[in-house]
């Protein structure tokens, strides 16, 4: 028997189904010598049969106890003498358990049998019985990595589609909570969800989601930030505009708030659409410590941002451009500081934020063990060991740090990572021009931020357009009030 590595045309094209010798053919041929491949014979009464399965995607401790097993117990005066009848009485008597369905067609069988289900042919039946074996070995339910958890629930997204679904759905108890399902990539066939609150969602995103993924030409979905790509506005920005995290409860909250999650089948991360500048700032831990304490940590991730942006730009402006912005005191300390550095105050901030970005990433992409390691100590050795030679002054050490922490209190990584870029653009407008540089750079990006959006949702909501209504949590957080009398009947006070 003939058989291709790569099926033709006219094999994958629909086929009817005559006999268990054209399905081994068809099956054979499709999956070419692949080693994982199974086609049994089996005995159902007097009739012939034919058993295909993947043995990676399927359990065969399970195939040999639930259908093999039962197949071959069973007895002569059961088997009907129309086969296609037989089928339905198997589907109904020993079947019934499982998920199955009847197809007419070998090609639904090849997508089937990829997917983890088994095919079941019997001689001189127009029609195939498919049943759900998959093999589910997945990653346990573990905290996120991502995303510190400091108070608050500990489990975390895992790669399986599945798992990830029951964890939206046990916290999400509500019978108007939908999934939908999408085949995404030529190639891989990707299982992709929507979820969202039937009648809680504007159907306009969803028919935008709906229509990108099923338009989609991409060959292949490995990660859910491949989809971002395909998802994301037409203009560019270097802000993100869709919000993607390992915590089950920050998109529980996100899905009652009228927005949908897209779930991808081997990928931790869940994307939740549409997203607002907002949300980066967010955390699901400011609702469950008290209000204002809550209040205070989301004001200090926003000067954070703005340490973390500006902070080297305005730095380089006045000791550059502004020297009489600078206390006496503080610009004859600066002044002594940078006696004998070669490098104008651009050139060292650049050489610092360079370096730090080279730690970073090393420290990111080295084994765990060593990583964390070699990143500290590395940025230590070089930032103290740069300010001996002279190559850099303290001042800039001291500038290059703070800009860094401040860029890591961004509870999404994401967003952080884009803030960076934008950094290294004022710092260059910063070198030209001064403040004036800074000025005209902040104006253009918060031009840029009104004019985004997100799914047509305003990127700076609810602040723009501002409605008093909509601020009850978009920066302060207020304290829910309490009716009158407690429990039992006794007064609050």
């Amino acid at each position: 028997m003939n058989r291709s590595n790569q099926p033709s045309q006219s094999q994958m094209d629909s086929q009817s189904i005559q006999s268990i010798d054209q399905v081994r053919s068809y099956v054979t041929d499709i999956f070419g010598n692949t080693d994982d491949l199974a086609v049994v014979a089996v005995r159902i009464g007097e009739t012939s049969g034919l058993l295909c399965y993947l043995e990676t995607m399927t359990s065969v401790p399970f195939i040999m106890d639930h259908i093999i097993r039962p197949l071959s117990h069973m007895k002569e005066s059961e088997a009907l003498s129309s086969t296609e009848a037989m089928l339905g009485g198997l589907m109904e008597k020993y079947f019934g358990g499982l998920s199955c369905e009847l197809i007419d067609d070998l090609k639904d069988l090849a997508h089937k049998l990829v997917a983890g289900y088994a095919g079941l042919a019997i001689d001189g039946a127009s029609s195939i019985l498919v049943l759900d074996v998959k093999k589910m070995d997945n990653r346990t339910v573990a905290e996120p990595t991502s995303q510190g958890v400091v108070r608050g629930p500990k489990d975390g997204f895992t790669e399986s589609a599945d798992t990830n679904m029951s964890l939206i759905r046990r916290r999400l108890i509500n019978e108007r909570l939908r999934f939908e399902k999408y085949a995404v990539g030529a190639k891989s066939r990707t299982a992709v969800y929507i979820a969202y609150l039937e009648g809680g969602v504007d159907s306009k995103v969803l028919d935008k989601i709906r229509k990108r993924l099923q338009m989609s030409q991409m060959t292949s979905v490995m990660d859910s930030g491949n989809l971002e790509e395909l998802l994301r506005p037409r203009s560019f920005s270097l802000f993100p505009t869709i919000y993607s995290t390992e915590r089950p409860d920050a998109v529980c909250s996100s899905i009652m708030e009228a927005k949908a999650a897209i779930i991808v089948n081997g990928s931790p991360f869940v994307l939740v659409v549409p997203a607002v500048m907002n949300d980066f700032f967010k955390s699901p831990e400011d609702h469950y410590q008290w209000f204002a304490f809550g209040t205070f940590t989301r004001l200090l991730r926003y000067l954070a941002f703005f340490f973390s942006l500006f902070v080297p730009s305005i730095y380089i402006a006045i000791t550059t451009f502004h020297a009489e912005l600078i206390p006496t005191v503080l610009l004859t300390s600066i002044v002594a500081q940078r006696e004998g550095i070669p490098f104008p105050a651009v050139i060292e901030i650049l050489l610092m934020e360079i370096t730090f970005e080279i730690l970073r990433e090393a420290g990111t992409r080295m084994p765990r063990v060593v990583g964390q390691t070699i990143s500290i100590v590395g940025a230590l050795v070089l930032g103290e060991a740069a300010v001996q030679a002279g190559i850099v002054s303290s001042i800039n050490v001291i500038v290059v740090s703070l800009t860094a922490i401040s860029g890591f209190a961004a509870p999404i990584y994401t967003f952080g990572t884009n803030v960076r870029l934008l950094r290294f653009g004022f710092i260059f407008l910063a070198g030209l021009l001064g403040l004036y540089g800074i000025i005209v750079g902040a104006v253009y990006l918060l031009v840029h931020l009104v004019r985004l959006q997100s799914f047509s949702v305003a990127y700076l909501s609810p602040l723009v357009p501002f409605r008093v209504s909509n601020q009850k949590d978009a920066v302060l957080i207020f304290q829910t009030p309490l009716p009158d009398e407690g429990i039992g009947g006794e007064s609050r006070e």
